[in-house]
């Protein structure tokens, strides 16, 4: 199949794997969105959440260099903690979306989806943010959180 990177769209496939996976990890009264952004460099998958009052919250890393870093992610963690979110939107890149079957380090190399490991843990990371000494240096920290998701979810997807 080619795909078009100009005007990329989410396939079938993940949106239901998505649903599925949200309704397992708790979010099934939660709306789910997936969006594919062709215009976005950067991050390859971007995590927000629709607050109840309209509000969006997109999640940043401790690391970020967006000079609002800081208040996002308090507000990502206060919305998930307190549940006052009626969405969340996991945007991925049109780029992402057109990679095949790859090797997963954390499923001893055997071979799935990818992006079935990134929508788990972006929905894990709604659900279940991993505690880590926050006394690392921030990007330290952020590869900490990382790989504590990444490992969960080769656990719940292996």
């Amino acid at each position: 199949m080619v795909r078009d990177y100009e005007t990329p769209t989410v396939p079938r496939s993940w949106e239901g794997f998505a649903q599925e996976w949200a309704g397992r990890l708790g979010l099934g009264a939660k709306s789910l969105v997936l969006v594919c952004s062709p215009d976005r460099y950067g991050n390859a998958v971007v995590l927000r959440l629709t607050t109840n009052d309209g509000n969006e919250i997109t999640y940043a890393r401790r690391s970020s260099d967006a000079d609002d870093a800081a208040e996002r992610r308090r507000n990502f963690l206060a919305a998930t903690a307190s549940g006052d979110y009626r969405s969340v939107e996991i945007d991925v890149a049109g780029y992402y979306v057109g990679e095949g079957t790859v090797p997963c380090p954390y499923c001893g190399g055997a071979p799935h989806e990818e992006w079935q490991h990134v929508l788990v843990r972006e929905l894990l990371r709604v659900v279940e943010t991993p505690t880590v000494d926050e006394s690392l240096a921030a990007e330290d920290a952020d590869d900490a959180e990382q790989n504590l998701l990444d490992r969960k979810v080769a656990e719940l997807l292996g």
